[in-house]
């Protein structure tokens, strides 16, 4: 659900209630905004706000939203902690991280703009060359994009030095792709490369938590992620699975756009490196 990614740049009163409906689900969903109010300390008026904000007529359909988040994303269990100290059980820290985890492909599934997945897609599908880029825990994504797609017969290059990123974007036309990768997309490098990209005529792609901050302004097309947070796996950090979750989805829409070539290509690449695999 997006409330939960932009939940903690809310002012006050507004990050009172998305609060109140990120740990009761279901009860905003049985409740009437009177109710939420009183739970959050606010105001019918400020729910109304923050379902104004997030871009719903009103309260009845938020709820609605909610309801279907809920049942798309499976059991809010709250009850799993996401705290963890160093006495904490590791059987504990791991429930913790497989609920944390497994919420964070489902959100970012839910929360996809398939239309926009679309569209990257086609681009890429088409392009002369792709370019990804990225830095630190971003460039992780970006090499793992690089392989699938190279690995498909698209003609795709990952860099992680600003100097090489620009370069690339530099030599890009119309028909090209950059792909920029930043979790919080405020990267100053990853922003850099991007807009040097689009003043090429080149198509960008941004995969992002945060798609109203600079990058989501600079790509052509914005494909979201929404992390789940615990101790010691916060941020960049914390948005590893859904990154990678985004990352497969484009790579099987790139795939069945360019089916009968993909399925040329990985039977030539297993066959190349079979006798690697075979045990002595």
């Amino acid at each position: 659900m997006a409330l939960r990614r932009i939940a903690p740049d809310l002012p006050g009163a507004l990050r009172r209630v998305a609060d109140e409906v990120l740990a009761d689900p279901p009860g905003v969903v049985r409740g009437t905004i009177v109710e939420l109010a009183d739970r959050s300390g606010t105001s019918a008026s400020t729910v109304t706000r923050l379902a104004q904000y997030l871009g719903f007529a009103g309260y009845p359909a938020l709820r609605v939203a909610v309801a279907a988040s809920a049942s798309v994303g499976g059991a809010w269990d709250e009850r799993i902690r996401r705290e963890f100290t160093a006495d904490t059980e590791l059987a504990e820290v791991a429930r913790g991280l497989a609920a944390a985890q497994a919420r964070a492909v489902r959100e970012t599934l839910a929360a996809l703009d398939l239309s926009a997945l679309d569209a990257a897609a086609a681009a890429v599908a088409g392009a002369r060359r792709v370019d990804v880029f990225g830095v630190s825990g971003s460039a992780i994504m970006a090499a793992e994009l690089r392989m699938r797609l190279h690995g498909i017969g698209v003609p795709a290059w990952v860099s992680a030095d600003v100097h090489e990123g620009l370069t690339a974007a530099a030599l890009q036309t119309t028909g090209d792709v950059t792909v920029g990768i930043s979790h919080r997309g405020g990267t100053r490098e990853t922003l850099d490369v991007l807009r040097r990209a689009h003043e090429r005529g080149a198509t960008t792609v941004a995969v992002t938590g945060f798609p109203d901050a600079p990058i989501g302004r600079l790509a052509d097309h914005v494909l979201t992620t929404v992390s789940q947070q615990t101790t010691f796996r916060d941020g960049p950090l914390a948005a590893r699975h859904s990154e990678l979750t985004v990352v497969e989805m484009l790579y099987v829409a790139v795939a069945q756009r360019t089916y009968d070539r993909t399925v040329r290509t990985m039977r030539a690449t297993a066959d190349a490196v079979r006798t690697h695999l075979e045990d002595a």
